[in-house]
């Protein structure tokens, strides 16, 4: 008998809405009669997009393997360190009307499982009443923390990527659904507050595995989030609640539930079904919470956030986030410093498997038992890293960035970085060091 494999997730075949056809059937709606000539929806749309052309030291160790997010294939970058921060991203824009827009954006980028409708990020109509409210119906960008709509555009932001231990588990992107928002601006600054509804999805490659059941998909229902920004002068402070609700059961935990539904294992180690019901994703809900700031005194950046995950299950990352970096611009160069950090002290909490007895095939047991206790390692994040950066803003929309990364990995952390070694990984702390560059542009 031979224990399944066991990823921290797996493809769930949950059917999202059909954006696309939600989306034409409420532009179809809203077509106000009175739209003139010069405003007809295939005149005057507003082209715009941005670049990453970057080089990372992905393959620098045998025994770890740099990704910028959780979505890249392992084997992929590991080959080619290119890959790790290029993306390529087309935007279009168009006013319809005094009070109507239409947004998409899709981005080419390395990807489990990338399809032409897995890259587009937004595709969304919005209307807008007055000088407070907005609504949008469509895909958008998923709101939840401070680098929401600008996550791919690296032109934005200071470092060659986001912070690892707080953006690169984020597996999710974008949201199928609505967005309602209201906004307060007067001498005193802006406020906005928003509250959100859809569904999401994504595919990732946590393990080292290539193909078939290490290319793991995720779906979920934003139930409803609510977030708060406030601006003024170079201040900005946002905060988002948002609540998950995992629809489906993974495929790998659906198998690893009829493997030990078998009646050897029953009789021997009972104790197995239970444990494979903690790490059990279907109907389990999370909440992420989190707090960010941005300030901007001069010629100095200042920014950070902090996260907060509560599960309700065993298989889903847990812990806690943060990062501060701190930078001051000299000219057109800006030197730049981050600490990142994630907690998540998990341990397998269950009682050692029983000895596997002489009528059932050697191993079968302990062969279990290391598949549910790698499982947790791939869904551990308890790491932190010290970066130091700098970006040359060299020429208009254009910039080069040099960073290079120094990150303490605890005991059994292999929920973002990869290792090719087979299970039981058993990895124990250790330090390593990545540089990386890029060029980036907008248009």
């Amino acid at each position: 008998m031979k224990a399944p494999f066991s990823g921290h997730l797996a493809r769930l075949p949950l059917a999202l809405m059909d954006f696309p056809k939600v989306l034409l059937f409420f532009l179809y709606l809203s077509i106000p009669v009175t739209v003139s000539a010069e405003s007809a929806l295939w005149q005057d749309w507003e082209f715009t997009g941005f670049g990453t052309l970057g080089y990372a030291q992905s393959d620098k160790y045998s025994d770890l393997i740099l990704k910028r997010n959780i979505t890249q294939r392992s084997q992929e970058v590991e080959d080619k360190g290119w890959l790790v921060d290029s993306r390529l991203g087309l935007q279009l824009r168009k006013e319809w009307g005094p009070n109507w827009d239409l947004v998409g954006q899709a981005v080419a980028q390395e990807k489990t499982r990338n399809t032409l409708e897995n890259s587009i990020e937004m595709a969304f109509v919005r209307y807008q009443v007055g000088n407070n409210w907005s609504f949008r119906l469509g895909r958008m960008a998923l709101d939840i923390f401070q680098l929401s709509d600008h996550r791919n555009v690296g032109y934005s932001y200071h470092w060659v990527r986001p912070p690892t231990e707080f953006y690169s588990w984020i597996l999710f992107s974008h949201s199928d659904g609505f967005k309602a928002s209201y906004e307060l601006a007067n001498m005193d600054g802006l406020l906005r507050l928003e509250a959100y509804t859809g569904s999401t999805e994504a595919s990732v490659n946590i393990g080292y595995g290539q193909g078939g059941s290490s290319y793991n998909g995720a779906e979920a229902d934003l139930e409803l989030g609510a977030g708060i920004t406030w601006e003024k002068n170079n201040f900005s402070l946002r905060a988002n609640l948002t609540r998950f609700s995992i629809t489906e059961n993974t495929a790998a935990l659906d198998e690893l539930k009829a493997y030990v539904s078998d009646p050897t294992i029953q009789t021997y180690w009972p104790e197995a079904a239970q444990i494979t019901e903690d790490y059990s994703l279907k109907d389990a809900q999370f909440i992420y919470a989190s707090l960010g700031f941005s300030w901007l005194p001069g010629a100095w950046v200042l920014q950070g956030e902090m996260s907060d995950i509560d599960s309700d299950s065993f298989g889903i990352y847990d812990g806690q986030r943060a990062y501060f970096q701190l930078g001051h611009r000299f000219g057109s160069l800006l030197p730049h410093i981050t600490y990142s950090r994630s907690w998540d002290g998990r341990d397998y909490p269950y009682d050692p498997a029983p000895a596997t007895p002489a009528e059932v095939p050697a191993g079968t047991l302990e062969s279990l038992e290391v598949t549910l206790i790698d499982s947790l390692s791939s869904g551990i994040v308890n790491q932190y890293t010290i970066s130091l950066g700098v970006r040359w803003d060299f020429a208009s929309q254009k910039v080069l960035k040099v960073q290079c990364d120094r990150t303490t990995i605890y005991d059994n952390s292999l929920g973002i970085f990869p290792t090719p070694e087979p299970a039981p990984r058993n990895w124990q702390e250790d330090v390593r060091t990545w540089c990386s560059t890029t060029f980036d542009w907008i248009f």
